[in-house]
């Protein structure tokens, strides 16, 4: 199982900057309200532009993204005119949200995934605001717990003192570790005793309903322990549920024997069981009784998509590579006149060092170590030039251009990638060749991806003409060679299924158009051979931002090639 949703990412593209539009109008909107509290125009304008918002997210089906602009709405139609107190509190979270809209968004454009339990947080905190019960964490967790029945062989012990008794001991332990860990103090040996309380519950009730309840959230806290997964706030409300269902047994004693959890519970502690990828012969056990099935994902991922969703949109990191990136070039100059003319020179450039260390400065900030430590080694051997005003030889000089080279290419990496520790990790383990190398293949197949779509909009052009001309076939005589040339550029690419379209769509031009004589239906043909190469464009420009885009969109290529009689194998 999988935390990723799939969706269909040509359609959010094409709504993705009308969406974004509404979403900042509607933002300013309830920034310029909460100022004006007495505007009710405002007010309902940021009402209206929240409700175009959900409508559109419900046609494109992004789950998660449409609840909570659903709770969105719930929110917002609940805040009144006037200076009320209340209302303060109501906006900050409104704010939170909006916020939060574009970067999921983002998130699904960037990564081409949907994870629809990283807006878990945010719906909950608008459903609190507004006094409605919070989702659980395994809300969109597809699974359906199903019923055990435990080996004979698990018998319960009977208590050698009245069961009340001493289940109000076990949950005085459950709760001297439960607090603990609900102060963040001490959390291995409070788990530790919690588990130990719900071990000894398990033997007291055995293989009954409730006996199997506390085999299995024993299995699930003792993994959440052993492989450190996120205290968050949501687990904490889970640990203080199984202490009230301990109180029930303690209060109603074996009356609850025999009666079924409450499935929520159940589903949320095998679904923690899942997310901690615990192989313990305890957890294994659990999860083979359930048929728990793998997550495709772990706590630690689960937390680092999080985080990334709190940080620097796609236009900060991409207004941040390119002041980089101008820095850089302004200091290639200098150092390129130096090289030519002495390093005497430098002297009369005091701004590179300083600019050389703000880059360098800004590099460790976002987490690229590797690089950054780079520069500032390139930088103490340009002090120490400055110092010594000895004559520095076009070996050392290339040194440094071949540092900057390495700094430019990771630098302009990061303005392809997002900010999780992952892909950082990524960047920094690259050798200063393989970054540059990277680089220079990105800008490559960008080259080769601009042409491609130039040969297109040749081939479109050149239908034009043939179309307004009365199907003069000098204007098409040489489209084959053109589309022959893009479909080279596919093999290049290693894009083969789009290649093979090419190859269906020089065969139609060639026989078709330029050896038959005019057809009555040639109109038709052409606009259906448009669809193809429309496709095969749209492809192209989701290349650039994925060189691992969906081909699922060359489909509307082959069935138009399929319907003019000249079908993609």
């Amino acid at each position: 199982m999988s935390a990723t949703e799939t969706f269909n990412g040509a359609s959010l593209k094409m709504v993705h900057d009308e969406l974004i539009a509404t979403i900042e109008q509607s933002a300013i909107r309830l920034e310029q309200f909460s100022t004006d509290r007495s505007n009710g125009d405002l007010l309902q304008g940021c009402i209206d532009g929240i409700k175009q918002i959900r409508g559109i997210l419900s046609l494109i089906q992004l789950k998660g993204i449409d609840l909570l602009a659903q709770e969105l709405v719930e929110h917002i139609t609940e805040i009144t005119l006037g200076d009320d107190a209340g209302i303060d509190k109501k906006l900050e979270i409104l704010t939170s949200a909006f916020f939060m809209l574009p970067r999921y968004l983002e998130f699904c454009a960037q990564t081409s995934r949907s994870m629809a339990l990283l807006l878990i947080p945010y719906i909950n905190e608008l459903r609190q605001a507004r006094r409605a019960p919070s989702l659980p964490e395994s809300y969109y967790f597809a699974f359906e717990p199903r019923k055990v029945n435990r080996s004979a062989s698990v018998q319960a012990v009977a208590p050698q003192e009245d069961i009340s008794i001493l289940v109000r001991r076990l949950r005085h332990m459950y709760q001297a570790g439960l607090l603990k860990v609900l102060q963040g103090r001490q959390i291995k040996a409070s788990f530790a005793i919690m588990c130990r309380a719900l071990e000894r519950l398990e033997s007291i009730c055995g293989a009954t309903p409730v006996g199997n309840l506390w085999w299995m959230a024993n299995a699930t806290l003792s993994a959440i322990s052993e492989e450190n997964l996120r205290i968050t706030k949501s687990r904490k409300m889970l640990f203080s549920s199984i202490d009230r269902e301990i109180k029930r047994l303690q209060f109603e004693g074996r009356a609850v024997f025999n009666r079924e959890p409450d499935a929520p519970l159940v589903k949320e502690l095998l679904y923690l069981l899942a997310l901690s990828k615990s192989s313990t012969e305890k957890s294994l056990a659990v999860a083979t009784a359930f048929g728990v099935r793998p997550l495709g994902y772990s706590d630690t991922e689960l937390g680092r998509e999080m985080e990334f969703l709190k940080g620097p949109s796609a236009n900060t990191i991409n207004s941040m590579v390119a002041v980089l990136s101008d820095e850089l070039h302004s200091t290639k100059n200098i150092l390129e006149s130096a090289a030519q003319n002495g390093a005497e020179i430098l002297a009369d450039a005091p701004e590179l060092v300083e600019t050389l260390k703000k880059v360098a400065e800004i590099l460790a900030i976002v987490g690229l170590v590797s690089p950054s430590n780079s520069l500032k080694q390139e930088i103490e051997k340009i002090q120490r030039w400055k110092e010594t005003g000895k004559i520095v030889s076009a070996e050392e000089f290339l040194g440094v251009a071949d540092t900057l080279l390495y700094v430019e290419s990771t630098i302009a990496g990061l303005g392809k990638t997002n900010m999780s520790d992952d892909k950082l990790a990524k960047i920094n383990a690259l050798t200063r060749d393989d970054a540059m190398a990277n680089n220079q293949i990105a800008e490559a197949e960008k080259l080769v991806i601009d042409e491609a779509e130039l040969g297109l909009g040749m081939v479109k052009r050149a239908l034009s003409a043939f179309a307004e001309s009365n199907y003069d076939k000098t204007h098409i005589i040489n489209i084959t060679a053109t589309l022959d040339g893009v479909r080279g550029s596919m093999f290049v690419l290693s894009l083969p299924r789009a290649a093979k379209v090419l190859a269906g769509c020089m065969k139609f031009i060639d026989e078709a158009l330029i050896a038959n004589e005019q057809q009555a239906a040639v109109q038709h043909m052409l606009e259906t051979f448009a669809d193809a190469i429309i496709s095969v464009e749209y492809y192209l420009d989701n290349l650039k931002i994925d060189k691992n885009a969906d081909t699922d969109i060359l489909r509307i290529a082959e069935e138009s090639l399929e319907a003019l009689g000249y079908k993609v194998v």
